[in-house]
């Protein structure tokens, strides 16, 4: 992507490796983070911080955000790669609530 793309024909690329390398370290940490969602979400059930019925109530908010990081993450600006890259985080989103532990009741 960034070895093509150019602003304009009146602005020269200066890419640096530095920069390139920078970019896909950055991009590479965030999609890793990402891709551990629902074992972060077991942990945090285990623990009791989290459960199942949460992550059933905060879908919809979850989708938005979803949505935003699939637009930082996406490197172009189209409905369709953005569809493509927020369809898997909402899919890892499922599993997390799947993941999850039913929230269990105290009894007094």
């Amino acid at each position: 992507f960034l070895g093509t793309y150019q602003v304009s024909a009146d602005v020269p690329n200066q890419i640096s490796l530095n920069s390139y390398i920078s970019m896909f370290v950055r991009l590479i940490l965030v999609m890793g983070v990402v891709f551990e969602m629902p074992a972060l979400a077991a942990i945090l059930s285990r623990l009791g911080v989290i459960h199942r019925g949460l992550l059933r109530k905060y879908r919809k908010h979850a989708v938005v955000v979803l949505m935003a990081l699939a637009a930082v993450i996406t490197p172009s600006g189209d409905a369709f790669t953005l569809f493509m890259v927020s369809l898997p985080l909402y899919m890892l989103y499922e599993l997390s609530i799947l993941m999850c532990k039913e929230k269990v009741e105290e009894e007094e």
